[in-house]
């Protein structure tokens, strides 16, 4: 069975240099959601990647270097859900990562991982080489690594990672009949003055500035339990639940809260992401996917896997 010594050699095997740091044109694949249906080629693409212009994708239409499907299509083409888009960067380098992941679990079902900051969890915006599964992928070329549920680029902690299709679905339902118990640590700005509440935003699905979301009265409902473990003269300690899994809930609702995670610059200003990507280039952020509880595929059992907490979190 693997241990954290053999698996950490092979992702270093493969992560020296870091895989995104050569410069290689990258072939990018993005399709259709059923909400951009019936859309022109080129308004889905303005709307699918932020802060992209008209200009530069009917320029890689018009060269044939953007295809649907894998064929050329002309720039009137109109979308259907299902559809499969790719292009051809030009040679470019992603920025860097931290590939300090750690095994925290393994069977032959799932693996349970510690992931590091800053590290997507799958191919987005500037990164598709420096992720998560594709150094998964280049270090256990033979495994069929299954994504179970995410995490953002700039939050430490539990991966589950699945390693069959069987296994893969048995954990998905689990995440998606809310039976997964989750628990993070924040570090909050400010004192946050009840000891326990919970935080009723509902979050918009519309892709915002920056490639993140925001709060939206139509949105879908989303709930996040919240417990102070410390308090100190301008920070506060939380243990956080989320309820829902809508995604980037933990750093929307805090923010919304007046008292946004320690680190999160866009969430505390929104400006700031009209100027700058989503992912923080370093690991300034203090949120920790700290515990999980699930059913194992197999014999059925409960188990709780827990990442050790960063020493960032270690107040003086």
């Amino acid at each position: 069975m693997m241990d954290n010594s053999t698996f950490q050699q092979a992702i270093r095997s493969v992560s020296f240099p870091i895989p995104g740091s050569n410069l290689e044109r990258v072939e990018y694949k993005l399709s259709v959601k059923k909400k951009y249906e019936g859309l022109n080629i080129i308004d889905f693409f303005c709307y699918a990647v932020p802060r992209s212009t008209p200009e530069h994708w009917r320029e890689k239409v018009v060269t044939g270097n953007l295809k649907v499907n894998n064929h050329p299509v002309s720039p009137d083409y109109t979308v259907s859900a299902g559809d499969l888009t790719s292009h051809i960067s030009e040679p470019r380098t992603e920025p860097d990562v931290n590939i300090n992941i750690d095994l925290i679990y393994a069977c032959p079902d799932f693996w349970v991982l510690n992931k590091p900051s800053p590290l997507p969890m799958h191919a987005s915006g500037r990164f598709v080489r420096n992720t998560l599964i594709h150094i998964l992928e280049l270090a256990f070329p033979d495994e069929d690594f299954k994504m179970i549920h995410r995490i953002d680029a700039n939050t430490t902690g539990i991966v589950v990672v699945g390693k069959n299709r069987e296994a893969a679905n048995f954990l998905r339902q689990q995440f998606e009949n809310k039976s997964i118990r989750k628990e993070y640590l924040a570090l909050v700005e400010g004192v946050v003055t009840n000891d326990q509440m919970n935080l009723l935003q509902s979050i918009g699905q519309e892709v915002v500035s920056g490639g993140g979301r925001k709060i939206d009265t139509t949105g879908k409902k989303a709930e996040t339990g919240i417990e102070v473990l410390e308090r100190r003269e301008n920070e506060t300690l939380l243990k956080v639940t989320p309820l829902t899994g809508r995604t980037n809930q933990i750093r929307l609702h805090l923010a919304e809260s007046g008292h946004p995670i320690v680190g999160d610059l866009g969430h505390k200003n929104p400006k700031y992401f009209e100027n700058n990507p989503f992912t923080y280039d370093d690991d300034s952020l203090f949120l920790h996917a700290y515990k999980i509880t699930l059913q194992h595929p197999g014999n059925k059992e409960d188990m709780t896997f827990v990442a050790p907490v960063p020493e960032k979190f270690n107040w003086n």
